[in-house]
């Protein structure tokens, strides 16, 4: 029951504003959606400040590219990007975590970090299977946007529109599921020989919210 926690409490704080939007999509309609994001984004960004519980890089990514699509759809007479916004964001979201991958701590690294309160050791390949991980997610994007495109190009807006939250959706909970057994994908990477070699004791991934 706490991994579920913890894995709802992850999805929340990520991706709050996606559920949201998918949320009132089927039971009020685009327009109600489209504002019901916007207004999820401002509430909970006032309720981070105010707890200063801090503003994660995917975080700020999603709202501003929800403020971005939303506000032009709901200017617009008939909103029209929100057949692009899902292909585009997906997009936008695999270049970040390609280039979040690199650097002195990956991006799920910090995700991990950020959740769990605590800081994983210093070590090469703790690094290294955070990156691999991170460019696991940049590739899930980046195959989730093709599909959305695919979607688009072949399917009426309303048939997509119902398509496209459950392939979303379902995906994102698999990658969800795959991304919680950290614990035993880092040592299915060791036994693979994904992991660069160290000189250091013999580590085993720290039991913890993101890793269980």
């Amino acid at each position: 029951m706490t991994r579920v926690l913890n894995v709802l409490r992850f999805i929340v704080t990520q991706f709050g504003t996606m559920a949201v939007f998918y949320a009132l999509l089927y039971g009020f309609g685009l327009k109600v959606a489209i504002a019901g994001s916007i207004v999820f984004v401002i509430v909970d960004g006032v309720r981070r400040h105010i707890q200063g519980v801090g503003f994660p890089k995917l975080y700020i990514l999603t709202s501003v590219l929800t403020f971005v699509f939303g506000g032009i759809d709901l200017m617009a007479q008939t909103p029209f990007m929100i057949q692009y916004e899902a292909v585009i964001t997906s997009l936008v979201v695999a270049v970040s975590f390609a280039y979040g991958a690199q650097g002195a701590k990956p991006m799920l690294q910090e995700i991990a970090e950020q959740q769990t309160k605590q800081l994983f050791p210093d070590r090469t390949d703790v690094r290294a299977f955070f990156k691999l991980l991170t460019l696991f997610w940049a590739g899930y994007f980046l195959v989730r946007a093709v599909a959305y495109l695919w979607i688009g190009m072949t399917l009426p807006i309303e048939q997509a529109m119902e398509i496209r939250p459950l392939l979303g959706t379902g995906s994102l909970l698999v990658m969800f599921a795959i991304s919680f057994q950290g614990k035993r994908l880092f040592a299915l990477c060791q036994r693979l020989g994904l992991l660069p070699m160290t000189d250091e004791p013999a580590y085993s991934l720290a039991s913890n919210v993101s890793t269980n």
